[in-house]
């Protein structure tokens, strides 16, 4: 199995021992200088350890620091760099990855440029600026946070580029490619994609110039091939340089289109590209547009792309966007694409290629696209990811997931959710005796209801479940604690990861039988005991028939399900508009319901990596769902919700909309009742998870792995 995926390949003279790469991503762990660091190295060692064939860095600065677009960006602009660079190269070659270098620079968006002074570079002052909605859906941190990293954009200046500017535009890339040799880099990949300055020049829509350098294909296409020819001349024609491309620019009117890149790709071969790497771009400024492109939510979003220019060159074609490696490999068997980039994945799990070569797929931490890493560059922070609590920071945990404890220890872990699962799996990776206590009848708990609202959830939940039966951990479902049961099992020490607590709503009218609150609807679709007291005869009949057939153990026989059968009316009001809210909208607009959210806040979907609440708010809108923010729900009738709107000034009338079922989405507060019992009985207790707070998916395995990692 990934026979395919897993057969080495060239790249020019460079020889990968697989066909799986790391694709450029942004992380922020330079110096404030671009000097590479200790975390920056032990970031991409951990990829190199796991088995990749090929890591492509983060971009990087040609010409650091003109046209960088961070403090932190790494540096390839002089000789004081090269120390950092060949420790870095010297530590990935040490586990047989090769290492290439994607040089950039970030042109119009160039923001250490206007910080610092210097006009941003862009081939015409005059193009297509955008549509300028990234300040949509934001929270009021995050608007501070980004005005503080986008401070003085305000006074950016533009500069169409001169020839001059072009002559050292190509004298610092041919300088760079150079020096990344002789840092022991194994290649160069040219950044021309994403609106950075050579997509600029390839974008009919912002390259209006009427010199060699704009007009046609060719014209446009004319920097890029001057820089890769330069690169090649300097750095030596059997240095391996390639370039990223755009396939297409979204939202982007009169913007690079599949033809385009096309006769792109065919003329950077010719100026001696040796490979091509498809991406796509939509326009920087649309909130919606960022999840298509250049993060793409679609899965294998760009493969048609990379698969149409495969058939226009004669070299090896880099394909990117959410490919799953079951796809990579048939896509590769099929002759449809040479090499798979993944970031995101390989963030989740820098040994996903190791663990296919040991046909140990179902060992793969999953990455479950929430949007967590990429939102950290829009606020100059390193990256992190949801699931993987050691990403960004390897040089600090290092292998500690592994390392053996000292003292072995008898650890009760009580809540068998996400926070428990993962607390039991490090203790017991760390040699520790574990017994996992779950007061229902099946591990899960609230990621059980996240898996069937939103079904990358589900990959974590399995692989969780998976990892807890391999090892050697007492599981005990249908099991609640006591302070008697806690003595009977006598631990070392206790974790809670009991979750959060449920406030009883006072809004008037909520007792009744068409209200439901979060738990009670996960408790009906998951078919837990004693959870169908408001259902009508038909509902627990049809409730009770998907527990004997085991659809409500299986979240996707039960996400089907549940587009037949609902205990739902047609119209439906969620009051509550955070993270959890905006999930069950959009899973009940997905099964035809007509769906109002009321949010007592100015912005819906927090909770949420602000990406991800871009898309969920953004198709809500397009589905038809009615979001209202900075409301106050006053009143709920057998038929209807009263609510008005906040303002500063006076009382507004109220506004009533229809509903025929209510669903809370709102309520959750820390629970440390059970933590505070065991405290009192001197038990030694540590709490995680939303016992704390609610941390979402994120807060429970973050806060599970650093209690087992340090006990």
């Amino acid at each position: 199995m990934f026979s395919h995926l897993l057969s080495p390949i060239r790249i020019g003279n460079l020889e990968l021992r697989n066909r799986i790469a790391m694709a450029p991503m942004g992380v922020e762990l330079g110096d404030e200088n671009g000097a590479v660091t200790e975390g920056v190295i032990a970031y991409y060692e951990a990829r190199a350890r796991g088995g990749a064939g090929l890591l492509i860095t983060e971009n990087v600065s040609a010409a650091y620091p003109w046209g960088a677009n961070s403090l932190h960006e790494l540096a390839f602009s002089d000789d004081r760099y090269l120390p950092g660079l060949r420790e870095l190269t010297d530590r990935v070659h040490g586990h047989g990855a090769k290492i290439a270098a994607q040089l950039s620079h970030h042109g119009k968006v160039a923001r250490l440029d206007v910080w610092q002074g210097r006009e941003m570079l862009m081939p015409s002052v005059d193009g297509f600026k955008g549509e300028n909605s990234m300040g949509l859906d934001l929270t009021s941190e995050e608007i501070e946070i980004m005005s503080h990293s986008m401070e003085h954009l305000g006074n950016a200046k533009v500069r169409e580029a001169t020839q001059g500017d072009i002559e050292r535009l190509i004298e610092a890339f041919a300088d760079a490619g150079e020096r990344a040799r002789r840092a022991g880099f194994d290649a160069v990949e040219l950044h021309a994609a994403h609106g950075y300055i050579f997509s600029e020049f390839l974008s009919p829509a912002v390259n209006i110039r009427t010199d060699d350098y704009g007009g046609s294909r060719e014209n446009r296409a004319r920097l890029l091939c001057e820089v890769l020819r330069a690169v090649k001349l300097r750095a030596g024609t059997d240095f391996p340089v390639w370039c990223r491309l755009d396939a297409m620019e979204f939202r982007t009117p009169g913007g690079i289109t599949l033809e385009d890149a096309q006769l792109t790709a065919e003329l950077a071969c010719e100026a001696g590209a040796d490979a091509i790497h498809v991406t796509a771009y939509a326009d920087g400024s649309s909130a919606p547009g960022f999840l298509e492109a250049p993060l793409v939510h679609k899965e294998a979003g760009f493969v048609e792309f990379a698969a149409s220019i495969k058939r226009h060159v004669d070299v090896p074609v880099i394909a990117v966007g959410r490919i799953e490696p079951e796809v990579a490999d048939r896509l590769i068997k099929e002759g449809l694409v040479d090499v798979v980039s993944m970031a995101r994945k390989l963030l989740a799990d820098p040994e996903l290629p190791r663990k296919l070569e040991e046909d140990r797929a179902e060992d793969i931490r999953p990455c479950v696209y929430c949007y967590t890493c990429v939102a950290q560059a829009f606020f100059d922070r390193p990256v992190r990811c949801a699931v993987n609590p050691t990403t960004a920071r390897e040089h600090q945990l290092g292998a500690l997931e592994r390392t053996q404890a000292a003292e072995p220890k008898h650890v009760l872990v009580i809540g068998g959710g996400p926070a428990g699962m993962e607390a039991a799996r490090i203790a017991a990776l760390r040699g520790h005796r574990v017994s996992l206590c779950e007061k229902s009848g099946r591990l899960g708990g609230t990621l059980r209801f996240a898996a069937l609202a939103y079904p990358p959830n589900e990959r974590l939940l399995e692989w969780l479940e998976g990892q807890v039966a391999k090892l050697e951990i007492e599981v005990r479902t249908n099991y609640e604690i006591s302070a008697e049961r806690v003595e009977d099992i006598a631990p070392d020490v206790a974790i809670v990861a009991t979750g959060a607590r449920r406030e009883k709503p006072t809004i008037p009218g909520a007792d009744q039988a068409h209200v439901f609150d979060g738990d009670t609807l996960r408790d009906l679709l998951t078919g837990e005991p004693g959870a169908t007291s408001k259902l009508s005869r038909f509902g627990r009949i049809a409730v009770g028939t998907g527990r004997r057939l085991g659809i409500t153990n299986d979240p996707t026989r039960l996400r089907e399900w549940s587009k037949r059968y609902m205990p739902l009316g047609r119209r439906i009001v969620v009051i509550g508009g955070g993270l959890v809210g905006c999930e069950l909208a959009e899973f009940l607009t997905d099964r035809g319901r007509e769906v109002c959210v009321l949010e007592e806040g100015s912005v819906m979907g927090v909770g949420f990596a602000h990406p991800r609440r871009w898309r969920i708010l953004y198709e809500l809108r397009e589905q038809g769902a009615r979001l209202e923010t900075d409301v106050r729900v006053c009143e709920i009738g057998p038929h209807s919700v009263r609510f008005e709107r906040n303002a500063a000034e006076g009382a507004h009338a109220a506004e009533e909309i229809a509903a025929d079922s209510v669903l809370f989405a709102t309520g959750l507060v820390p629970n440390r009742s059970l933590a505070e019992l065991l405290q009192s009985k001197g038990v030694p207790v540590i709490e995680i998870g939303d016992g704390m707070g609610v941390g979402y998916i994120e807060g429970a395995i973050h806060s599970a792995f650093d209690a087992a990692a340090h006990l």
